[in-house]
């Protein structure tokens, strides 16, 4: 009786304690307030990857699992302006991503820009449009903290058809700054991968990609003194 009370337990805690993890960086993400600023923090929305150069972007997998394409395609979600009111970029093309499976398996690949891309200030928040097939693979989102070390962030499942808006909340654990040094601040971005399910990683698989974004404090960076020193040299 106590080893099926145990076994239960424990079934719980693997379904339910990540659903409320989710839950609370979902909210999290909801209650940013962009555009507001107090004595110490000034939130706003900023373009990590337009993917208008998706064309440069570079998708890769183990080639005994399949083969893999990736290129620029004509397109938008239609909730995403025609042009950026931050940079005044075009959006007219998304980031395509084919993969035909050589076999069933937790398979994986992974797409990403021709360099890190630094986001500046504290990082709160990553948003991404993806357009999904309804499969139940994993997307992730790869990070770079101040210090170097890689961190990867979990976007959730694939589960839907179309364009869909994900975000996170980016955890208090992954370090972003020194209060000694400002010129180091935030993370950056390196890429994203997909975990696939091995039920479903069969056949020819399409996945789109378009506006990734962060919700960033640029407080510090904002109103940092005009005749202050330079590190890094």
């Amino acid at each position: 009786m106590t080893k099926i009370v145990f076994i239960l337990l424990t079934l719980i805690i693997a379904v339910f304690i990540p659903l409320m993890i989710f839950a609370q960086d979902q909210q999290d993400v909801d209650n940013l307030q962009v555009g507001i600023e107090t004595g110490t923090q000034l939130l706003v929305e900023l373009p990590v990857a337009h993917f208008e150069d998706a064309d440069t972007w570079r998708a890769t997998m183990p080639s005994d699992q399949g083969v893999i394409f990736s290129m620029r395609r004509k397109g938008r979600p239609l909730e995403v302006l025609e042009v950026d009111e931050n940079d005044g970029t075009e959006n007219e093309f998304v980031l395509g991503v084919k993969v035909a499976f050589n076999h069933r398996g937790y398979n994986y690949f992974v797409m990403a820009p021709p360099r890190p891309v630094k986001i500046p200030g504290i990082t709160k928040a990553i948003s991404l449009w993806v357009a999904g097939r309804s499969y139940r693979h994993r997307l992730y989102i790869h990070i770079l903290d101040y210090r170097g070390e890689k961190r990867v962030l979990d976007m959730g499942l694939l589960d839907f058809v179309g364009w869909k808006k994900l975000a996170i909340a980016i955890p208090t654990n992954i370090a972003q700054d020194n209060f000694n040094n400002t010129e180091w601040r935030g993370i950056s971005f390196t890429g994203m991968s997909i975990e696939t399910d091995p039920l479903e990683s069969y056949g020819v698989f399409y996945v789109y990609f378009d506006e990734l974004r962060a919700t960033t404090d640029i407080y510090n960076e904002e109103y940092r003194d005009e005749d202050d020193m330079e590190d890094g040299w």
